[in-house]
């Protein structure tokens, strides 16, 4: 019967070393990576300083549960698993995804939002700017 030559896991906890020792005993050769914590990575964690800040203050019981903002970035689906950092770590899509684009969140204010609407509009008018960004960027790449 043939079997997995490689299994590549996370060493979480649902299963303990349980499912080490199956995939050893089948012969098997099993590849431990490190858990995907939304909160530790550097890119997402140095990128979200801003956003976090603005949903701090619209938190009413100041519980700042931050991983359970129904958001995602665009720009951190990770190639190594194809999933964005909010699905990885909640297991679900999000609502409300939000491109971060290159440079584009220094154009919103973010420390100024303190209220749901005030992100749908600051959102709305990035996508609304977003093919003007586009244009302007094709242009500088071919100048």
């Amino acid at each position: 019967m043939e079997h997995q030559k490689e299994v590549k896991a996370d060493g979480g906890e649902e299963f303990g070393r349980e499912l080490q020792e199956e995939v050893k005993r089948a012969g098997s050769i099993i590849r431990i990576n490190t858990p995907y914590y939304l909160e530790s990575q550097g890119m997402v964690k140095r990128g979200h300083k801003k956003l976090k800040d603005a949903f701090v203050r619209m938190d009413p019981n100041g519980k700042n549960n931050y991983q359970f903002f129904p958001l995602e970035d665009i720009i951190s689906k990770k190639g190594t698993t194809g999933y964005y950092s909010f699905q990885l770590q909640s297991g679900h899509k999000a609502v409300l995804p939000i491109g971060i684009e290159t440079n584009s969140d220094l154009s919103i204010e973010w420390n100024k939002i303190s209220t749901k609407e005030a992100v749908l509009e600051a959102i709305s008018i990035k996508i609304a700017s977003k093919e003007d960004k586009i244009l302007k960027e094709v242009e500088r790449l071919r100048d």
